[in-house]
């Protein structure tokens, strides 16, 4: 564990950490975290950003376009910002999308998919199935792209999986995911066990973001807990995650029904690290490292 890690560990407890765990407003803790990204975290030099649109569940929806002078323009990572379903956006996840831009030459995608509580579940899962569809009908080839995410988003891109397969389309070349969120039945053994050492997520408030979310519909659908889904014939897929995270066992157990589905996983866990730590990339070199892993397994299942 670097030193720097050891820094923003303990950093994130007393701030992050009491934020989430005292606020009771999912819309002052969505602005205050689109106030700190934009101050924290910066583009990679050199990305171009642009704000367009791509079909969404309920009509057009805002996404941002980042790319470098080297990225191939035919292959794209569709990427789901994380946040709990209620926070987060294409900008707060810009300088993230704008690393895995530079690192693997691609082209990224950040849809702002539609929040709780305004929009509850199936719109996020609805909104992802509909910006897949709608690359492919920009004439992407399916086996250009690849899904990605980080937290609650990397559950949606496992979801747009599951749902891919369902709707009988093509798969996507590979998925990523980072910490992803996978199981709204809440039965992973690290929620109890790592209560303490996850340095970001209060344990006690996940019943409820789960219940906004869901708004009354079955935690098992697996539009909402991938670890439900269905996943034979997918393609490729990368999971980190931290040791140390209250989402731990959604890794792992996630990387085991892949495995049973017959799907080749790469199921990368690390000690010491805390949720979504591959966002301080540039600050924290377990980011770096992390990041790089996930750009060679981009490239290298893009061909």
């Amino acid at each position: 564990m670097s030193f720097r890690l050891k820094m923003l560990d303990l950093g994130l407890r007393v701030t992050e950490k009491r934020r989430l765990a005292r606020s009771t407003d999912p819309i002052a803790l969505r602005n205050g975290f689109e106030r700190r990204a934009a101050s924290v975290f910066r583009p990679v030099p050199g990305t171009r950003i642009v704000d367009a649109r791509l079909p969404g569940g309920a009509g057009p929806m805002p996404v941002k376009w980042i790319s470098t002078e080297t990225s191939a323009r035919s292959r794209v990572v569709l990427y789901f910002h994380g946040g709990a379903y209620f926070l987060g956006s294409a900008a707060t996840h810009q300088a993230l999308g704008s690393a895995i831009a530079a690192l693997a030459d691609v082209r990224v995608v950040l849809p702002d998919y539609r929040l709780t509580p305004e929009h509850p579940f199936p719109s996020a899962p609805e909104d992802a199935l509909a910006a897949y569809t709608g690359l492919l009908e920009a004439g992407y080839e399916a086996g250009n792209i690849v899904l990605a995410g980080d937290s609650a988003g990397g559950g949606l891109a496992l979801a747009l999986l599951h749902m891919i397969g369902e709707e009988g389309l093509p798969h996507p070349a590979a998925t990523v995911a980072f910490s992803p969120w996978c199981d709204m039945t809440l039965s992973g053994d690290s929620l109890v066990s790592n209560v303490r050492r996850d340095a970001i997520l209060p344990a006690a408030r996940l019943p409820e973001v789960v219940s906004r979310y869901l708004d009354g519909a079955e935690p098992t659908d697996p539009r909402a807990s991938p670890l439900f889904g269905t996943f034979r014939g997918a393609g490729p897929v990368l999971i980190q995650a931290s040791k140390a995270e209250l989402l731990a066992d959604d890794a792992r157990r996630m990387g085991a029904k892949l495995t049973a589905d017959g799907v080749d996983v790469e199921l990368d866990l690390w000690p010491g690290c805390f949720h979504c730590w591959q966002m301080f990339h540039g600050k924290l070199p377990e980011a770096d490292v992390a990041l790089d892993r996930a750009a060679a397994f981009i490239r290298a299942h893009l061909g």
